[in-house]
């Protein structure tokens, strides 16, 4: 494609319902199975004739936390050039995304070495699985403080403009 018939095409800096829609819910999909596997993990481990035995479900539901693990690094990426490096210059929730942020890319190491380091596997869980649960605390706030100012922005322009004569 030459150069004269490409459109720059503005980012958004408010997400549509579909986005919000699709990034909640794999994000939920990623929480539920992750607290799944531990309600299945340490309150319905089995104790059989060699000692404890994994549930039969822990393997599924792992494998679908697996699955909506790279879904949500995916919808990383996209909300990285989407709605973080256009709203980076703002000072409004920056706090709150900066904690996702953070949060985010330690359960994606913590997940990483999971997977691949087995030395200190118990106390990575741990980290793994205590980040990801209260990760939804920070998420709700972001959420809210962003509907509350767009709501409150929203208002702003509906209101007649007084005219200076």
């Amino acid at each position: 494609m030459s150069p004269a018939f490409r459109v720059a095409h503005k980012p958004r800096l408010h997400l549509s319902r579909r986005a919000k829609l699709a990034i909640y819910a794999v994000l939920g999909m990623t929480w539920g199975s992750g607290a799944l596997w531990i309600t299945v993990h340490y309150l319905f481990a089995r104790h059989g004739e060699f000692g404890d035995e994994p549930h039969p479900l822990e393997h599924p539901v792992l494998a679908l936390h697996g699955a909506c693990a790279f879904a949500a690094l995916w919808l990383g990426g996209w909300l990285w050039h989407a709605h973080i490096v256009p709203w980076w210059n703002s000072s409004n929730r920056r706090s709150s995304g900066i904690v996702l942020i953070a949060s985010g890319g330690l359960l994606i190491a913590s997940g990483y070495l999971l997977y691949y380091a087995s030395d200190w596997l118990d106390p990575i869980r741990v980290l793994h699985w205590s980040i990801g649960l209260l990760l939804a605390l920070p998420l709700l706030v972001h959420a809210l403080r962003s509907s509350r100012y767009r709501n409150a922005v929203e208002a702003a322009q509906k209101r007649p403009r007084k005219s200076r004569r």
